[in-house]
């Protein structure tokens, strides 16, 4: 009996030693799981750039909460946030959002953009996401910022769309989508994806990809640089890096309803023509 009772107790032992090895395995997965799924960095670009965006009601107001959010609305207090998801491995693209400071909706999508992405384990790639380009123009819902329009300026050194350029470049940045709002009776005037046939044509090929995905209709420009001199988009494309404008109807410093999301819509038709979701 007491033979039997040291094989019944070794045999107990077993049970434990695997049950805490189940344990420690299924712990050691979850936790792998949640590292993967919200592997985000967050840097900031001190360009004089810092604002506090939350000080402009409608963007405090349609913000989605999450601890995320936070981490990004305290970058901007000290310049250009940007944030990176993936590890600098394969491809790289660039989401650009709030050229201008008044277009709203599409800052809102990015922050949504920032909270999907940071739950997602398949993203291929490395994605960059500047949510906004000038958070003291957002802060004060200002087209603007220090008096010069943004998306007139990127050919010229020093300005701060043309530090994205450079900032994609030194990324090795092949892709990029500029996302931004166009008023009622303003150009385009309705939801629509931009993009120029030289001298990159993979950036018109891309507005129709994007085009087909969203079902808004797209236009393409002969040639970059020629209707809208100093643009992001174009001057991107002339610099050999594929890029598009997408555009969604709403009020100028206004979140109409339903912009937000169709701007959301864009930016993942774009990481996903791209092969990045």
């Amino acid at each position: 009996m007491i033979y039997g009772g040291k094989n019944i107790r070794i045999s107990n032992k077993k049970n434990k030693i695997k049950k805490i090895f189940i344990v420690v395995f299924i712990i050691t997965i979850f936790l792998v799981a949640i590292q993967a799924s919200s592997a985000a960095t967050i840097t900031t670009e001190k360009w004089g750039t810092g604002g506090d965006v939350t000080k402009n009601s409608e963007i405090k107001k349609n913000l989605p909460k999450s601890k995320i959010t936070t981490q990004v609305l305290n970058a901007a207090k000290k310049g250009t946030p940007i944030v990176k998801f993936g590890d600098g491995k394969g491809p790289t693209t660039l989401i650009v959002v709030g050229v201008h400071g008044n277009e709203l909706s599409s800052q809102i999508a990015a922050m949504r953009l920032i909270n999907n992405l940071s739950k997602k384990k398949n993203i291929k790639g490395t994605i960059y996401v500047i949510p906004f380009v000038a958070p003291k123009a957002t802060e004060k819902n200002q087209r603007s910022f220090k008096g010069k329009d943004l998306n007139r300026i990127s050919n010229k050194k020093g300005s701060v769309t043309n530090k994205i350029i450079q900032f994609a470049k030194k990324n090795n940045i092949t892709t990029v989508g500029d996302f931004h709002c166009t008023m009622p009776g303003g150009k385009p005037g309705k939801n629509m994806i931009l993009g120029t046939k030289a001298p990159n044509s993979e950036s018109a090929k891309m507005a129709i990809g994007i085009s087909k995905l969203t079902r808004h209709p797209y236009k393409n420009e002969a040639r970059a640089g020629v209707s809208y001199p100093g643009a992001l988009e174009d001057v991107l494309n002339l610099n050999g890096i594929t890029s598009v404008t997408c555009e969604v109807k709403t009020p100028r410093g206004k979140i109409a309803p339903g912009s937000a999301t169709a701007s959301y819509k864009q930016m993942l038709a774009f990481l996903k023509y791209n092969n990045f979701i």
